[in-house]
């Protein structure tokens, strides 16, 4: 009986461990999840696994286990998340694969993206979409979801700075650069540090301030 008791305290003290973890990072849900999540659930479940029955192992060493496997998951998502270069490492980034109804086969062709068309063309039909002449623009998400956009001119918005960072991926998407941005943010009389995210769709800058307030780019006349 005692047994069983202690196997009960290890799996309800793991469970709770588990389950406060994914609320305070907000990832309850699997839409949520990045594949640094996904792997650091896999690892958390072997360690609960391989301890839980196991007697030779104190409670307060299947703790600290525990809660190391849980940090180190909370520092590799901060850093994915605030360093570009391991966030398309271990997140990725969207893959265009369609524009202006040609096929991108360079992307397309790169061993790299291990793109399936088959399976994006079984993708397009379940969204209604019965032939690629249909698409004008289509790209991968990194989560493995497809954006198809039928309305010619109308492509999906990039974001070009988020939180003090240019993200120079998606200013080379437009031909433009690091410098080009900066310019813009000074014609529109605002500061970096008041900025917290800029966003380019149909081919005007937004600048979404850190007070929440949207401000469009002023058109030439």
């Amino acid at each position: 009986m005692e047994y069983y008791l202690w196997v009960l305290a290890k799996f309800v003290s793991g469970f709770l461990i588990v389950i406060l973890h994914l609320n305070f990072t907000g990832k309850t849900q699997l839409n949520q999840m990045t594949p640094v999540d996904f792997i650091g659930n896999f690892v958390l479940g072997g360690i609960i696994g391989g301890v839980i029955y196991n007697q030779d192992i104190p409670f307060y060493q299947y703790i600290i286990v525990l809660l190391m496997g849980v940090v180190l998951i909370s520092i590799l998502n901060w850093s994915c998340k605030h360093i570009s270069f391991l966030r398309m490492f271990a997140i990725g980034e969207p893959i265009p694969i369609m524009k202006d109804g040609r096929f991108l086969m360079d992307n397309i062709l790169d061993k790299r993206n291990k793109v399936d068309i088959l399976n994006i063309a079984s993708i397009l039909h379940a969204q209604g979409v019965t032939s690629f002449q249909e698409v004008n623009y289509a790209q991968i998400e990194p989560r493995g979801d497809l954006t198809v956009l039928t309305d010619k001119g109308k492509y999906p918005s990039l974001i070009l700075y988020k939180d003090g960072e240019f993200r120079k991926s998606e200013l080379k998407r437009i031909h433009e650069e690091e410098e080009w941005l900066k310019q813009k943010i000074q014609q529109e009389h605002l500061a970096e540090d008041d900025i917290f995210m800029v966003e380019f769709w149909n081919g005007q800058l937004n600048y979404i301030l850190k007070t929440g307030e949207v401000k469009k780019e002023k058109q030439e006349r």
